[in-house]
């Protein structure tokens, strides 16, 4: 592992997966090939299918399934580290052509599950042929009352890649080719989004606003182009929500992906907002220990005294030292990723901004990317990506194609728990009181991030999706205006926004890729926060339920599965029980002060 600034060289090998991409056009020729033989196997069997049939059915769309997503994840993988590469775009439209056409060739075996009376479908779903894909079935039928005939979906699927994709496609070019001027103190040299974000946690004041004004700046000649991407997925979104008999809530279709009853997000995100003045008074006392009459934007995540800087090779070594603490196994996954080079952590131009964790396919391994800038707050990036891959590993060494994956919501249940367990053993490890300060620090304000400002994010999707349902084009000025509203509701007079926040919604990927993606954050911390708060008390006895929870995968709904933990989701104190885990926090992080 490379001990360079910005870890320099740290890029993933994809050839496990395939070759190159002529090897994976050729496994992807024969998975749509695989499709289409099997179409011509099942189609109209359904009705009089017998549990040895819908098991061997079931198996058979499984093992496409999974060859299907090696190709697709191989293909996002190439083009999320270089989306300006010909080859990689060229290689993504062929990906995308033969996946509608396999998709279009196998959409009729859900087609005629759905259609099944629902007496038959509940009694072939409780048969022991199908024990393992039960959950898999019955949860499936909740898209009966939105799914449209065969052919309607199968033309929806070929509009997708240009109504779609193509919009996607261009907020990711526009974003990650961004390239600006900027001297940090050591040069002038060429930054990203990315860079430039990083800053905010850059203990001088003046490069901090300096690197917020510069991104601003160089917003604000794409902001046309970000906005009208926006307006149009918004848009189209809104007409598909009409054809499938959503109604008017933009939000239901998330709800059902996540398999969540929208009274009780509706109920979180308010017990959240009653909570903002949690990190208003944190922001106030934070100005009085940087001796500021007031924060700004770019302060709030500004080191509470001095860290020290934290290279790649530390980073990797510390997440693999605290996942020790929590389970052997669990350092043994996180180490594979290191071994194998299943991450890609280098910035540079032309990679999109942010982190992930691909789940790829289930008979292979997982990958991360990130832009590791050599700070303390990279090291929880990179626990939290590694805590979807230790999801992924156990789910996948579990369940059927079918079981493996949550929704959203429960996805970052895992990787936000593992945030946790790093930071306590960097808090129990490290001996430099400023960075002990500013870990405690970060932990906080991390936690506000996720919890409040992703609940910001949530409230902005909604008030955007209800200006488009009113015929109001999203504009980047109707956009920032609802951006600051929104963000004013939770900073309050805590601390002043620079005008140029106006464009703060212009980089962030989650509204162009999937909408309401970031409520799913808001549910994991507080999940994960009342789940941390069993660990502390309980210890080892937890940790074995806990990993049986990681490995049930998606194998049930979120309430069943948390139930097992002892948590109830249909407890009106639930929430209560993470603020206070919280409210803990930041009393740590005052204590540091």
């Amino acid at each position: 592992m490379t001990t360079e600034a910005q870890a320099a060289g740290v890029r993933w090998d994809l050839t496990p997966l395939f070759a190159d991409t002529g090897e994976a056009d050729r496994a992807l020729a024969a998975a749509v090939e695989r499709s289409h033989a099997f179409a011509a196997t099942w189609r109209g069997r359904t009705a009089a299918i017998q549990p040895e049939e819908l098991a061997e059915a079931l198996e058979e769309l499984g093992e496409i399934d999974n060859q299907l997503s090696r190709v697709s994840s191989y293909s996002a993988l190439r083009k999320s580290t270089d989306v300006t590469d010909e080859e990689n775009r060229d290689f993504a439209a062929r990906v995308e052509r033969s996946l509608v056409e396999a998709i279009n060739e196998l959409r009729f075996f859900e087609l005629e599950w759905l259609e099944l009376p629902e007496e038959r479908a509940a009694e072939l779903a409780e048969a022991p042929e199908v024990a393992r894909d039960r959950h898999h079935l019955l949860s499936k039928r909740r898209y009966a009352p939105h799914t449209l005939s065969e052919a309607e979906e199968r033309i929806l699927a070929e509009r997708d890649p240009a109504a779609v994709s193509a919009w996607q496609t261009l907020f990711a070019q526009e974003t990650s080719t961004i390239e600006v001027p900027f001297d940090a103190g050591d040069g002038e040299t060429p930054h990203t989004i990315d860079r430039l974000l990083a800053y905010v946690h850059d203990p001088r004041r003046d490069v901090r606003l300096r690197a917020l004004d510069t991104l601003y700046d160089a917003l604000e000649p794409h902001a046309p182009v970000l906005a009208h991407s926006y307006d149009s997925l918004v848009s189209d979104r809104l007409v598909i929500d009409r054809l499938r008999s959503y109604g008017d809530d933009p939000m239901q279709q998330t709800h059902l992906r996540n398999e969540l009853d929208g009274e009780v997000v509706r109920q979180m995100m308010e017990a959240v907002e009653r909570s903002y003045g949690i990190a208003q008074r944190w922001f106030e006392l934070k100005a009085r220990m940087l001796e500021l009459p007031r924060l700004a934007l770019a302060d709030q995540y500004a080191p509470i005294g001095e860290a020290r800087g934290v290279d790649y090779a530390e980073a990797c070594e510390l997440v693999a030292e605290s996942f020790d603490g929590f389970s052997p196994d669990i350092r043994q996954i996180a180490e594979g990723f290191f071994r194998d080079r299943r991450i890609d952590a280098e910035p540079r131009a032309g990679k999109r901004g942010g982190a992930f964790c691909a789940p790829v396919a289930q008979d292979a391994s997982p990958y991360v990317m990130m832009n590791f800038t050599d700070n303390v707050n990279d090291v929880m990036t990179l626990s939290h990506e590694l805590g979807h891959g230790m999801h992924f590993t156990l789910a996948h060494g579990r369940q059927t194609p079918h079981s493996a994956y949550t929704g959203l919501a429960m996805a970052e249940v895992p990787s936000t728990f593992a945030e946790f367990v790093t930071f306590d053993h960097l808090l129990a490890t490290e001996d430099d009181p400023g960075t002990r300060l500013v870990i405690a620090a970060e932990r906080v304000e991390g936690s506000f991030a996720t919890i409040f400002r992703q609940t910001v994010l949530a409230r902005y999707e909604q008030r955007a999706y209800a200006l488009r349902a009113d015929a109001t084009t999203l504009n980047a000025d109707r956009l920032g205006q609802v951006w600051l509203e929104e963000n004013h509701r939770y900073y309050g007079d805590s601390l002043d926004m620079p005008p140029g926040y106006r464009l703060g919604w212009a980089y962030i990927p989650h509204f162009i890729s999937t909408r309401f993606y970031t409520y799913a954050y808001v549910f994991a911390k507080l999940v994960a926060l009342v789940l941390y708060a069993r660990y502390r008390q309980e210890g080892e006895e937890f940790v074995g339920g806990y990993l049986e929870l990681l490995a049930a995968g998606g194998s049930a709904d979120p309430a069943t599965l948390l139930a097992g933990v002892g948590v109830d989701l249909a407890d009106p104190g639930v929430w209560d029980a993470g603020f206070a885990e919280l409210e803990r926090m930041v009393a740590v992080a005052e204590s540091e002060a």
